[in-house]
């Protein structure tokens, strides 16, 4: 099997920073499985107003003003709309968060969560599809139960208020991907699997 991976270059100079506060998450706003996980998160979020937080929410879609009423519990200072952004500024924009947060579902892969976990962010996701691919339980993030609301906002508020805890996710995030999902350790798996093949 040739596990996900990423060109982990663009993530190789970012500073080492724990802004444990800021949330971040990227993704399209359209129907079907996206929606269902915008909603989910609104829905933990709006769960732990009494915890200090900010959301920074990177995408666009048709259906932006249909996600951005999902969060109508929530005050708007809380809530940062970036809409689409260049590719090249992503790396940047996830490494001024603290924790990754997306609930996945029916996410293939979410190559995402490998990009946030290069920048040196936890993942706080649902175990389900192909999350678990991506993201170490207990190790890289927290996953939760498929469509346990209240569960997701536990594990996103216990890494808001575990510092220690953030922060060693955090490191085994970097050096997870960097050591396991690189496009340097994709090209060693490949010429393995190649070198087998009679």
């Amino acid at each position: 099997m040739l596990p996900p991976y990423i060109d982990t270059a663009p993530f190789a100079a970012l500073a080492d920073a724990d802004r444990g506060g800021r949330l971040v998450t990227i993704a399209m706003m359209r129907k079907g499985d996206k929606f269902e996980s915008f909603k989910l998160l609104a829905e933990a979020l709006a769960l732990i107003r009494d915890v200090d937080w900010k959301l920074t929410i990177i995408g666009d879609g048709p259906m932006r003003g249909e996600v951005a009423a999902l969060f109508g519990a929530i005050p708007s200072g809380r809530l940062e709309w970036l809409g689409e952004v260049e590719p090249d500024r992503v790396p940047s924009l996830l490494a001024d968060g603290g924790i990754y947060v997306w609930p996945g579902t029916g996410e293939a892969y979410g190559l995402a969560y490998l990009e946030a976990q290069a920048a040196g962010l936890p993942v706080v996701a649902q175990n389900t599809a192909g999350v678990p691919e991506v993201v170490r339980n207990g190790i890289t993030g927290l996953l939760t139960a498929t469509g346990d609301v209240r569960a997701l906002a536990d594990a996103i508020c216990r890494l808001l208020t575990d510092d220690g805890e953030r922060r060693q996710l955090a490191f085994q995030a970097r050096r997870f991907v960097f050591g396991e999902r690189s496009l340097q350790q994709a090209a060693q798996r490949l010429n393995t699997l190649i070198g087998r093949t009679p």
